[in-house]
């Protein structure tokens, strides 16, 4: 990785790089290619790909009402509603 390099990175991703910052980017950047680059050299002959990296299989719960309907009580204390829906001004005409 040189300074040319993460000056087109910098200018590409549309980020500002200090002069004095430039040098320890510089840094990081070859040693995340590096630490990449090591994954080439895992063995994974013996795993199967996923297509999630998350459980195969997910939770299921059976679906219950645990909270009381207060449609009635909101609409009642509501500046304006009909027998369904809070009522509000018309924005756009």
């Amino acid at each position: 990785m040189d300074k040319k390099t993460v000056t087109t990175i910098s200018y590409l991703s549309r980020l500002k790089i200090d002069a004095e910052k430039e040098e320890k980017i510089t840094n990081d950047l070859e040693s995340i290619i590096e630490f990449v680059d090591k994954l080439n050299d895992v063995d994974t002959s013996d795993i199967e790909p996923l297509t999630n990296p998350l459980e195969k299989t997910a939770k299921t719960r059976d679906d219950q009402v645990t909270s009381k309907n207060l449609k009635k009580e909101l609409l009642e204390i509501a500046p304006s509603s009909n027998e369904d829906y809070f009522l509000v001004p018309r924005v756009v005409e």
